[in-house]
């Protein structure tokens, strides 16, 4: 694999993030932030070939990720190298992908670490671009998926505060994505990835399906069905509602261990999910949590609480503000108004006029 010319190194301040050489293979993007951030950063010219590959940690229907480590770093931190096959692609999706890319790696009035940077979003260092493929290099996680713990229980349910704990950091950090209007559109527990103690957990994987052609998402929507929201079903536009029915699934999943919409074959599911009739949720939880999960997968979207309205509930609350004293991650800001969004006979939906202190990221 040729290597892309190597320009003068710059040293920025950290969160600084530049781009250079625009014209170089019709890629906006070719430059790298330096791990671990400190004071400063060292901004250079990068390629697949900086890198030393460990193995493969996973394979998808367009590419691979990559367990890697960078050649010159003295820390030795591995990282994640996830390659996109261009092969195949038209020009029209190659343009999409990479505005995909610029989108988040290219901002000047933004940068990518400032916008993204939050202790549930998995951290993005840098990006390239061969003649075939193109490359993202994330934050490796090295407690692996949710998907992957969940099955590792073997059928023994977590205990509710561990459901809890999981389900909210998940929320945080979707809450945090729709502040920079940004939706997630695959949230899903193998886009859910933890830290080595299974503590943490970072969302990963947002937006990229968003910007493939029709086609190729549709190849995406059949592997992975279970998290479809009624709406998609019946080919209505895609919005936060729709990522919110994805993590009524998740919840379901970290309480049940198994999908909430199951079957068969895909149409099955998508009958499923258009009636609203996930599979039972078990007399092992509390009410309060039953209800919880009724209230995020109501089919009609407009019935679905907001996500603000979930993270100062009373069953959440006191969840959000215990992981805000240990990560200090807290919605964006209050919400503008309570309102009922659970049933008339029921209260634990019923929003009190709970004042939370709104936090920067």
């Amino acid at each position: 694999m040729s290597r892309v010319e190597r320009e003068p190194r710059m040293r920025l301040e950290s969160g600084d993030f530049v781009f250079t050489n625009p014209s170089i293979v019709g890629f906006r993007i070719c430059c790298r932030v330096s791990l671990p951030l400190e004071n400063s950063v060292e901004i250079a010219i990068t390629g697949m070939d900086d890198y030393e590959k460990i193995s493969v940690v996973g394979r998808g229907a367009h590419g691979v990720c990559w367990l890697c480590r960078r050649k010159d770093d003295v820390y030795r931190q591995k990282v994640i190298i996830k390659t996109v096959s261009l092969e195949g692609l038209t020009q029209e999706e190659q343009n999409a992908i990479m505005g995909f890319v610029f989108l988040f790696f290219s901002r000047c009035e933004v940068t990518l670490l400032k916008r993204l940077h939050h202790p549930h979003i998995i951290g993005y260092y840098e990006s390239f671009k061969t003649e075939n493929a193109f490359s993202i290099v994330m934050q490796y996680a090295e407690g692996g998926t949710m998907d992957k713990m969940i099955s590792e229980q073997k059928g023994i349910k977590f205990d509710e505060n561990t459901v809890l704990n999981y389900f909210t950091q998940v929320a945080i950090g979707l809450e945090y994505m729709h502040s920079k209007q940004i939706l997630h559109r695959d949230l899903k527990t193998q886009n859910i990835l933890l830290n080595r103690k299974r503590t943490i957990v970072k969302l990963s994987d947002f937006g990229i399906s968003k910007e493939l052609s029709t086609r190729s998402l549709a190849s995406t929507i059949i592997g992975t069905p279970n998290y479809l929201s009624p709406e998609i079903c019946e080919g209505r536009a895609y919005n936060q509602r729709s990522d919110l029915w994805a993590l009524g699934c998740v919840l379901y999943e970290l309480a049940e261990l198994k999908r909430a919409f199951d079957g068969e074959n895909l149409p099955s599911i998508v009958m499923k999910i258009t009636k609203g009739k996930h599979n039972p949720i078990s007399e092992h939880w509390s009410d309060d949590l039953k209800l919880l999960i009724s209230s995020i997968l109501d089919v009609n979207e407009n019935k679905r609480p907001f996500l603000k309205e979930i993270l100062t509930c009373p069953l959440i609350l006191p969840v959000c503000l215990a992981i805000n004293l240990d990560l200090g991650a807290l919605p964006s800001s209050p919400p503008k108004k309570t309102r009922q969004i659970a049933s008339s006979n029921s209260s634990i939906l019923r929003t009190q006029p709970v004042v939370v202190k709104s936090v920067g990221y």
